[in-house]
């Protein structure tokens, strides 16, 4: 079995520039279609990102504008002050700042990005 996730966005064209330069993700792949056809492979973590325009004839919705979708995606950094202020840098928007959590131990943020995903970045010391 292999894991694959599928991400619905306004410009998947232009998603994949966003996402290297936010998340540092590697990007496999992008096609160059007419609207409504594009996808970009990147990966995360080792684990593949297909993201795919919005397609409504399909089904394909992305989140709506000034609301975010309702899946959030956890990533795993090595330095979430980095990480996060870069994000924020480059437009995404504090749904919660990072925060220490010695219990278990990790700190944690989440953030929503341009294209209204939730991401939650996760360090663990």
């Amino acid at each position: 079995m292999r894991l694959e996730i599928n991400m619905i966005v306004s410009y998947a064209k232009e998603a994949g520039a966003y996402y290297k330069k936010v998340l540092d993700a590697e990007i496999i792949s992008q096609t160059d279609e007419d609207a409504e056809m594009n996808e970009t492979m990147m990966k995360l973590g080792g684990t593949e990102i297909r993201v795919l325009d919005e397609n409504k004839e399909f089904g394909m919705i992305a989140p709506a504008e000034g609301e975010v979708g309702s899946v959030g995606i956890n990533l795993f950094v090595d330095d979430i002050d980095s990480f996060f202020n870069n994000a924020v840098k480059e437009g995404c928007k504090i749904i919660s700042p990072i925060q220490d959590f010695p219990e278990i131990p990790a700190k944690n943020a989440v953030f929503s990005d341009k294209f209204n995903h939730i991401w939650v970045i996760n360090q663990k010391y």
